[in-house]
This record gives C-alpha cells, sequence and structure tokens, in this order.
C-alpha cells in the first residue's frame, strides 16, 4: 500500500509539473507573415470608394526575397487599407511583431493624417473624440487637431482610462518621417492590457540596418476595464472619410506580424529578415 501510495505520490507531481510547463509555454498565437488571408479580417474593397478607391495586395520586394510584404493604397476616393487581427483579453500580457515600409517618394504634408498600426476598441461606447481622435491606441502620422495635426513625424498615440477621464490620451514621439523613407521599419511591443496601474507598455524600433532602440517604456492603465474585450490590432493606413487633403494616392507597405503570448519573448515576435547573402543576391533564395 505505501510503495502504491509513493506511486500516486509521484504520478500526480508528474502531472501537475507537466500542466505547469505547458500553462508556460511560450505560443504565436495569431500571424500573418505570408498572405493577406491569414488575416482575421481584409479592411479596404468593402470601405468608403470600394475596391477602386482602397486596394490591398500580397508583393515580394526584391532586396528581402524571403520577405513577403502586403502593399496598402488609399486614393483621395478611399479611407482605409487596413489587415485586421486577433482579438485580445483584458487583464493579458501580449508580444508584438511588426514591420511597415514608407516609399522613399511619401510626401509629408501638414494636410491630414495616416494612421500606421491601431489596437482598436470594438464595439465601445467610449467618446475618442476629445482625447487623442480616434479608437484606441495607434501609430500615426499626424492624429489629432489639438495635439498633432498632420506634420512630418510618426507618433505612438496611447489611449486608457483616467484617474477622472474615462478616456485619457498619451503621446510619444517615434521619429521624422524623412528618417524612415525607403526603410523596412521593425516594431516590437510587450504590452499589459489592463485599466488597472500595474500595466505597462514597452515598445522598440528598427530602422533599416541600424539596431532595436527602446522608445517606449510606459508604466500605468493601457486599457480599460469595462470593456468587452481587449484590443484587436490593424495595420496598414486608414485616411478617414475620402477627399481627404495632401498627396495622393497613399501607398505603404507592412510585413512579418505576429502576437505572442505573456511566455513568448521578443526574439519569438521580432520580423525575421532576410540574411545578408539574400539581400545582395536576391534572386539565388527565390
Amino acid at each position: 500500500m505505501r510503495r502504491m501510495s509513493l506511486f500516486c505520490l509521484v504520478l500526480s507531481a508528474v502531472v501537475v509539473l507537466t500542466l505547469g510547463a505547458k500553462k508556460s509555454h511560450p505560443e504565436i498565437i495569431d500571424s500573418v507573415t505570408k498572405d493577406i488571408r491569414q488575416a482575421r479580417g481584409r479592411e479596404y474593397a468593402g470601405a468608403k470608394g470600394g475596391a477602386a478607391c482602397n486596394q490591398l495586395q500580397n508583393v515580394r520586394f526584391p532586396d528581402r526575397s524571403r520577405r513577403n510584404a502586403f502593399q496598402h493604397v488609399v486614393n483621395r476616393c478611399g479611407e482605409r487599407s487596413e489587415l485586421r487581427m486577433q482579438t485580445t483579453k483584458i487583464g493579458e500580457t501580449y508580444w508584438y511583431g511588426w514591420s511597415i515600409f514608407i516609399p522613399s517618394d511619401w510626401k509629408d504634408t501638414d494636410a491630414g493624417h495616416d494612421m500606421l498600426s491601431q489596437w482598436h476598441t470594438h464595439p465601445s461606447s467610449k467618446t475618442f473624440g476629445k482625447a487623442c481622435g480616434a479608437g484606441g491606441s495607434f501609430l500615426a502620422r499626424g492624429r489629432d487637431g489639438k495635439r498633432s495635426a498632420g506634420g512630418g513625424s510618426i507618433d505612438f498615440f496611447l489611449q486608457h482610462a483616467g484617474d477622472s477621464a474615462v478616456v485619457e490620451c498619451q503621446k510619444f514621439p517615434l521619429a521624422k518621417v524623412s528618417e524612415l523613407r525607403g526603410k523596412w521599419v521593425n516594431f516590437v511591443m510587450n504590452v499589459k492590457w489592463t485599466g488597472n496601474k500595474d500595466g505597462f507598455l514597452k515598445l522598440w524600433m528598427k530602422t533599416g540596418d541600424s539596431s532595436y532602440a527602446q522608445k517606449i517604456n510606459y508604466k500605468g492603465r493601457t486599457f480599460w476595464n469595462d470593456e468587452g474585450t481587449g484590443p484587436f490590432f490593424k495595420m496598414g493606413n486608414y485616411k478617414g472619410n475620402p477627399n481627404w487633403k495632401g498627396p495622393a494616392p497613399r501607398t505603404l507597405y507592412t510585413a512579418e506580424y505576429r502576437l505572442g503570448n505573456k511566455n513568448s519573448s521578443f526574439a519569438d515576435v521580432a520580423p525575421k529578415e532576410a540574411s545578408s547573402f539574400c539581400k545582395h543576391i536576391p534572386w539565388l533564395c527565390q
């Protein structure tokens, strides 16, 4: 009987350890790295102006032969060309990785805005117009009329519950558009989505062949606890209502989106770049 009891105790311990190991396992829970059809949603042809004014397609960059990219085009008669990803959970911690390429002929303008990435709330009864000016948090060139109307910089706008305000807006400058044109820009973000003060958001950025640099190290509320779900990520370009001001059309490229669970790491989600060999002789790596 003692031997049987000892065996049961050992077996139970093994089961507990095994279950614990599974819970702590790093996992990529969502990704769009090869084809736009991997995304949970594609917001372009059904937007205002239709497919002629909002275009989204798979492309391959000659200098990144193993990098499948997505081309987003919005003409003045359209409003958006975006990929929509998986919804997250409030109170959970996540790792994000994605890339953006702004063409070298991209013209800066003080008119209008370009929203390049967004962590959207939906549905939500909150009014964002008095804060950053759009739902959830986002990465944009010139968005809020009071804080950053137009201009030639890319900023991160973080919106969350405030001590007294329903929506509080914080702006984190990242880089000038002139510093980013013609280069792939990689982003890695580690965040806990919560309306409590134990939340955090860390963002790293890598431009071209440079090293990663941490741009945001924020602690505090990052979301709201009374929303139905956590935010869902979108990447591409959102211009707002058709007939927006500024140069047209607006073309942007994105790539290498990954969403990791709390046990994932920087390396798990960081955009995977082609080797130096493939960059210089791309046709040999097709």
